[in-house]
């Protein structure tokens, strides 16, 4: 140590330490190692317990300097000692080994045999770069050789070697003590699926676990500091917004802040997203370790989060009456906002053609669809064409190197990855989703799982869609074709109805041929009152038939029903009608009446003989409900579904000879519903058959188009007409 005076002229005077000296003069002995493991100097105590001269060992590299014993077949020392200095070179952390056996040449040839208790600590330089790693060593021979009862010269026994013993073996417990806590945190942590990370006051990494090695693997291997991670691209929020250096859960930690719940995104270059939540604190323990944190994948959770979002964002989607294509456009731009893809589209199966046409698509800002191939795509071509062909998800982890997905489908840009979706109804596909990631994709059963649920979803609303056009079509089609030939019938219906009655009025004519005039005047009759009904149902479906509605009171029309009724049945039936006195509402009495006939005479064609037919009519603040019921045959179960069908006529009644067109029903619900009612049937296990009607009593919102009405109601007995004489 030496002294000099200060530039200044003060006087004052500045130690400067000669650390050459300092080093040469350490008791202990000190091997200092380049990264290369080449020795690059060395103590003088070092020197004195390897029997070595500085010139032997500086500038070699190590092992070339102490090699293992030859003649020791069980010797290990260079293989634990490696390993201790790999894990060194690799964590960057201080290796506390175990006492190892490692024999040392003598000068006169041969192997010495020595136990030594070493450390292997890493030296860092300005640049925060691994320089150096310093060696300290402690020879342990004697102490080992007298816990093995070994006899040592007499010589060697003096007062400073059982002081030193008795110091080696305090050592030697300690560091075995350590060195079983290291390798049990180690294996402890290495076992973890949840990646543990630590650092020291400055940022660097000195704490970390196999999960952490495998997430960042190369920037744990360049030991960058975690302030600088956000600038690799490799920490996000979960919203995708980058990550700034004082939100880093770690630094949050190193500030002293207690971490809980964070969650963060960790995207590495060509690597999916993944997310994390993270818990982390300081730590005022160990010395070098300032802050750890664990870090808990839950991508898998929020992806099953995000896509059940997306399957219940696709069921409210379908059920808006929007025309499909704005609806498909709709759904496919939340699958892909919602499940997470860059790029989204949907390829429509022609069924006569049996080609694929893309329909629609979605992307991300920034990104763009594919470029699609000249003209559709065949069975098996391209992604969509192999979905398709195959019936099941297609997966391209790597669309670049995709020998069937890259050709028809042209130019993908930035687009790595793709799951292609097929889109069932039953056993055929009416479409398939394609869903594109900008990063290489590992298959994902579990996605594979959730987007084919996706895939059924869009299947069964455009089931139904479909279901519903052709349905659409097809009562528009069956109202043309009624009114067309009701029109056309009542023409020459009319012409044979005036000269029939024409033809009765004759003076001449006999009772046989009177008798035949009068059978082809009921008939045509009968076959009139058909053509109007089928006109009236016709009129009332395309609501092109007036209706009167007007201030009105239901229970007379109800009584003056009944009493048509009791007159013109023939059946031993009675009928029980029970109304207030008064029943005011808004409708048409003529229609109303004209549906309470078809009831009636539905339910006494029905009812047991000798029974009653009651009649019930009930009314509150806000509706009326009348109630039709017999106590005849039960309605089948698996018939009640089709009983306001059009022309719908039961087993019962075709087989039992009761006439009837399957028409009475059909008009008397189409009245109803034309006044904003309902009308229902009673389920097939009660006693009675009730049909019920439900009117609001002020005057009800417009009709519902009837186009879109399916010509369905909620069951029912078809009613009977007047039969053919």
């Amino acid at each position: 140590m030496g002294h000099e005076d200060d530039q200044d002229g003060t006087g004052s005077r500045e130690e400067r330490v000669d650390h050459q000296s300092l080093f040469q003069a350490l008791p202990t002995p000190v091997l200092v190692l380049d990264s290369a493991l080449v020795i690059v100097e060395t103590n003088e105590a070092y020197l004195t317990a390897t029997m070595r001269r500085r010139g032997e060992l500086v500038g070699r590299p190590l092992f070339a300097a102490f090699p293992d014993n030859p003649d020791d077949p069980s010797a290990s020392g260079v293989r634990m000692w490696g390993a201790s200095l790999q894990r060194v070179l690799s964590e960057r952390v201080t290796d506390v080994m175990a006492i190892q056996k490692y024999d040392i040449p003598r000068p006169g040839g041969g192997f010495d045999t020595r136990y030594w208790a070493p450390i292997n600590a890493p030296v860092f330089g300005p640049d925060g770069e691994l320089r150096w790693i310093l060696h300290r060593t402690e020879d342990v021979t004697a102490y080992v050789r007298s816990r093995r009862g070994e006899a040592a010269p007499a010589q060697d026994l003096t007062a400073e070697l059982r002081a030193r013993t008795e110091q080696a073996a305090a050592e030697v417990f300690a560091r075995r003590e350590l060195q079983q806590r290291n390798e049990t945190l180690h294996a402890l942590l290495d076992s973890l699926d949840t990646a543990v990370v630590g650092c020291d006051t400055t940022g660097r990494l000195v704490l970390f676990n196999e999960g952490a090695r495998r997430l960042f693997g190369d920037v744990i291997a360049d030991g960058v500091p975690i302030g600088h991670w956000t600038q690799l691209r490799w920490l996000f929020h979960p919203d995708g917004r980058r990550m700034r250096g004082e939100d880093v859960p770690l630094v949050r930690a190193l500030r002293g802040e207690q971490v809980r719940d964070a969650e963060i995104m960790v995207w590495a270059p060509a690597a999916p997203r993944r997310f994390f939540r993270v818990n982390g604190r300081p730590v005022n323990g160990p010395p070098g370790l300032a802050a750890v944190v664990a870090l808990h994948e839950v991508t898998a959770h929020r992806h099953a989060a995000r896509y059940k979002e997306c399957e219940l964002e696709i069921s409210r989607l379908t059920g808006r009456p929007d025309p499909p294509d704005e609806v498909l456009s709709d759904i496919v731009e939340v699958i892909g906002r919602t499940a997470g893809w860059v790029a989204v589209e949907l390829w429509l199966v022609d069924d006569v053609a049996q080609v694929l046409r893309r329909a629609t698509g979605w992307t991300e800002p920034g990104f763009d669809l594919p470029s699609p191939a000249p003209g559709p795509l065949l069975p098996g071509q391209g992604l969509a064409g192999r979905a398709w062909q195959n019936s099941e998800p297609v997966w391209a982890a790597d669309l670049p190197a995709d020998p069937v997905a890259a050709p028809p489908t042209g130019d993908r840009g930035p687009l790595l990855a793709a799951l292609a979706t097929p889109v069932p109804s039953g056993t055929a596909i009416l479409a398939v989703l394609v869903c594109y990631s900008d990063t290489a994709e590992i298959p994902d059963d579990a996605r594979t799982a959730i987007m084919t649920g996706v895939g059924a979803h869009i299947g069964e609303f455009l089931a139904r869609r479909r279901a519903e056009r052709l349905t659409t079509e097809l009562d528009q089609s069956r109202d043309e074709y009624i009114a067309l030939v009701g029109h056309e019938l009542r023409t020459p219906l009319t012409s044979v109805q005036a000269y029939t009655e024409m033809m009765l009025e004759e003076p001449d004519l006999t009772a046989e041929q009177r008798s035949m005039l009068e059978v082809v005047q009921r008939n045509t009759d009968a076959l009139r009152g058909i053509v109007v009904k089928l006109l009236d149902v016709a009129g009332m479906r395309s609501g092109h038939i007036d209706m009167h509605p007007q201030p009105m009171d239901l229970a007379p029309v109800v009584h003056a029903a009944v009493e048509a009724a009791r007159i013109i049945s023939t059946a031993p039936v009675s009928i029980d009608a029970n109304t207030p006195p008064a029943a005011p509402l808004h409708g048409d009495p003529a229609r109303l009446r004209h549906a309470l006939d078809e009831l009636l005479s539905n339910a006494l064609t029905w009812a047991t003989p000798g029974s009653t037919v009651g009649v019930n009519l009930h009314t509150d603040a806000h509706a009326l409900t009348l109630a039709v019921s017999n106590t005849g045959s039960r309605i089948p179960a698996d018939e009640r579904d089709r009983l306001f069908d059009m022309f719908f006529r039961s087993d019962s009644a075709r087989h039992g000879g009761i006439p009837g067109t399957g028409l009475g029903l059909t008009i008397a619900r189409t009245i109803v519903e034309q006044h904003g009612g309902t009308l229902s049937v009673s389920e097939p296990g009660e006693a009675a058959t009730t049909f019920t009607i439900r009117l609001p009593i002020h005057q009800p919102a417009p009709a519902p188009d009837p186009e879109q009405n399916d010509g369905r109601a909620d069951g029912n007995f078809e009613t009977t007409d007047t039969p053919f004489a």
